[in-house]
């Protein structure tokens, strides 16, 4: 064995993102606040993007903030794009290019939304607005990030983010429209990862369980029993906050961690599908 291949570096991965691009769609949630947190601070430059222009800046701005706050400037873009509009999504990328520099060679696909209706009960309508922007959205931005990184030789790694709910039905709350279309985004995955090896492209799934976002702690806020039947279903008896998710798409995001790992679906739900 050489020195070289028995070296640190070529041994242990790096985590480092120096160099890449970013594209963090719903990128004024939750948990894309605390993600893209960790995008600049491991070195990448991050595109916010999100359905609402003015959150979106803001979001970016308290982005900035943090990193002055750490001793770095992050380089830090605002978006606003409908992810269920190809057209939409496909301007916002060539835009993104444009400004950055460079194709993005990075995308964590956070944008997407639920419903609770009875399946018997679902308005049509809203179950094909769901999907479009749930399942659709996730092709869309795939596509024509991917296209860009093609069309100028580049790798990458794009990750989307589907759910538990994409494997198993969640309880007490029907939503049929959303388990469909997350156990779409994960077949989805494996169909680009298979087609777009060839390329250098990498695409994997992370499927969360339940999150303590804003969002999540005001719904539960005032309904303390379904606080109480959600986390009896999962093993670990909590929900998780948003940065348990970071080392998992630090790991899917990073070109030596993960080299090797493509159409992957990986859940992080505190066990809950063990039961």
């Amino acid at each position: 064995m050489t020195a070289d291949t028995d070296s640190l570096e070529n041994i242990v991965p790096s985590f480092r993102l120096d160099g890449r691009i970013a594209v963090l769609t719903g990128g004024a949630g939750g948990l894309s606040l605390t993600v893209s947190k960790a995008l600049v601070a491991q070195g990448a430059q991050v595109a916010l993007v999100d359905l609402n222009l003015e959150t979106c800046k803001a979001a970016a701005d308290e982005l900035v903030q943090w990193g002055k706050t750490h001793g770095f400037e992050p380089v830090v873009s605002a978006w606003s794009c409908d992810v269920g509009n190809a057209q939409n999504v496909q301007d916002v990328v060539k835009q993104i290019k444009h400004h950055h520099g460079s194709p993005a060679d990075l995308l964590i696909h956070t944008a997407g939304y639920c419903q609770n209706f009875p399946a018997l009960e679902y308005p049509d309508q809203k179950a094909q607005d769901l999907v479009n922007v749930n399942l659709l959205g996730s092709y869309y931005i795939s596509k024509y990030i991917a296209k860009e990184l093609v069309e100028s030789g580049k790798v990458g790694s794009l990750i989307l983010i589907g759910s538990m709910s994409g494997v198993i039905v969640n309880d007490p709350q029907p939503q049929v429209a959303y388990n469909m279309s997350k156990a779409g985004v994960i077949h989805l995955v494996k169909s680009l990862a298979c087609e777009w090896a060839k390329y250098g492209i990498r695409v994997n799934c992370l499927s969360p369980g339940y999150i303590l976002t804003p969002l999540t702690k005001h719904v539960i806020g005032s309904n303390t029993e379904l606080k109480n039947t959600w986390e009896s279903k999962v093993p670990m008896h909590r929900m998780a906050e948003p940065k348990e998710f970071v080392g998992s798409l630090l790991y899917l995001a990073s070109s030596t961690a993960s080299s090797y790992t493509t159409g992957e679906n990986l859940v992080v739900d505190g066990g809950y599908q063990c039961w």
